[in-house]
């Protein structure tokens, strides 16, 4: 006996056909879903490594401002006035050293007697000077003072943004 394939309804070839409209528009559902992921990683890391740089050039300036402090006080012979926002120290006999921070401009400026006023460190949010009558140590801390003749440290805090 022989049996005969029938149709029942399909085209020839029906079986050998692409994908349907339902499939495409999951497929690019899908797609599109992970393409936006894909650019809200990128994006989101650009931003982070921009914030990155922002932050290294921030810590270099802050401590180069630091070491040039560090530097000019040591080489002053005295300490002459003492404000939270600004000092003074007498430098070579009759030439003077001042650094002063400016709330309103937020900077720190060093003024030299014969040179040109410098910006030390910029884009400052707080800045303050303290001094002490010893050297402050971790655990215990040495009363502070403001009488140039009773100082014995310095210290300096600041927030930049």
């Amino acid at each position: 006996m022989k049996l005969l394939e029938t149709n029942s309804g399909k085209r020839p070839g029906w079986d050998i056909c692409g994908m349907t409209l339902i499939e495409v528009m999951i497929a690019a559902g899908i797609g599109s879903i992970v393409l936006m992921i894909m650019v809200t990683v990128f994006v989101s890391s650009n931003r982070a490594f921009a914030d990155m740089g922002n932050y290294v050039s921030m810590n270099r300036a802050s401590r180069l401002a630091l070491e040039q402090m560090t530097r000019d006080i040591r080489r002053s012979r005295n300490l002459v006035s003492f404000a939270t926002n600004r000092i003074e120290f007498s430098y070579d006999g009759t030439n003077s050293l001042i650094y002063a921070y400016d709330p309103s401009t937020r900077q720190l400026v060093r003024s030299q007697t014969g040179e040109e006023d410098a910006c030390v460190l910029s884009g400052c949010d707080r800045l303050e000077f303290s001094m002490y009558k010893g050297v402050p140590m971790t655990g215990g801390s040495f009363g502070r003072t403001t009488d140039p003749l009773l100082g014995k440290s310095i210290g300096v805090s600041w927030q930049c943004s």
